[in-house]
């Protein structure tokens, strides 16, 4: 049986968790698709398997639509992640299979397992690109269709660390993907690049906490990882900070 991945440490009063993959397969799969709970990780336990859904989109049916609103706002995301190889096959790609999992303020990550173990089924079919939309990643299908049924969660194979550089010298630096969790996402300015690492030691381990449970509020104080500083989280205002591309709600720490 597949360990339900845990929230040990979860608060109540989150948001909506969404997830949303989309695999991309130059030929049709099976349907009705050959999931199995031991073979791809589908838990048993909790919500998750009813709050995932599974829809597919053939390019035959509309060319157009296909290219303009699967393929193309994913083409710059696939080609950085994955080369030009893998941006060219994602162009020539006939078939979409949309994963989407929502559920509210869930207290296990059920539904996060779920949305993996389609995915991986879709991929062993022969689906060669999965796109993680809210993390803003590429995973290639021979990879999602390796994953261990019975792996551990790890919150970085679901969370994204972007770094962008300022004007003045510094960096800039946010998380993608707590949406999964019904979590805001994180930003961190002002970042001189000796700070670099701590920034993303901060952002992953708040991530974790948050991945497990925990809330994070404005007003909250946080330390970072060396101990020196002192953070205190609220609520990001994205026009005052036009490089962070962050979509939904966030919290800024400074």
């Amino acid at each position: 049986m597949v360990t339900l991945w845990p929230r040990e440490n979860y608060v109540a009063g989150g948001g909506r968790a969404q997830v949303a993959l989309i695999a991309l397969s130059t030929t049709k799969l099976p349907n009705p698709l050959p999931v199995s709970r031991t073979q791809h990780g589908m838990p048993e336990e909790g919500d998750g398997s009813e709050a995932v859904a599974l829809a597919m989109r053939d390019r035959v049916e509309n060319p157009d639509a296909f290219v303009e609103e699967v393929l193309v706002p994913f083409t710059d995301l696939i080609a950085q992640d994955l080369g030009p190889s893998a941006a060219a096959t994602a162009l020539a790609t006939e078939h979409a299979y949309v994963i989407e999992a929502e559920i509210d303020d869930p207290d296990d990550l059920g539904h996060l397992q779920a949305a993996w173990a389609l995915a991986k089924c879709v991929c062993e079919e022969g689906a060669a690109i999965v796109i993680d939309v809210y993390a803003a990643r590429a995973h290639l299908g021979i990879e999602v269709a390796a994953l261990r049924p019975d792996r551990a969660f790890d919150v970085m194979h679901e969370v994204t660390l972007f770094f962008e550089e300022e004007p003045e010298g510094t960096l800039a630096a946010w998380s993608l993907g707590l949406r999964k969790f019904g979590r805001p996402d994180l930003v961190v300015t002002g970042v001189t690049p000796e700070e670099a690492t701590n920034a993303a030691i901060l952002l992953r381990d708040i991530a974790q906490t948050m991945a497990a449970g925990e809330r994070i509020e404005p007003g909250d104080k946080l330390a970072t990882p060396d101990g020196l500083r002192v953070l205190t989280a609220e609520r990001f205002e994205p026009e005052q900070f036009p490089l962070v591309a962050v979509d939904g709600d966030a919290l800024l720490l400074r």
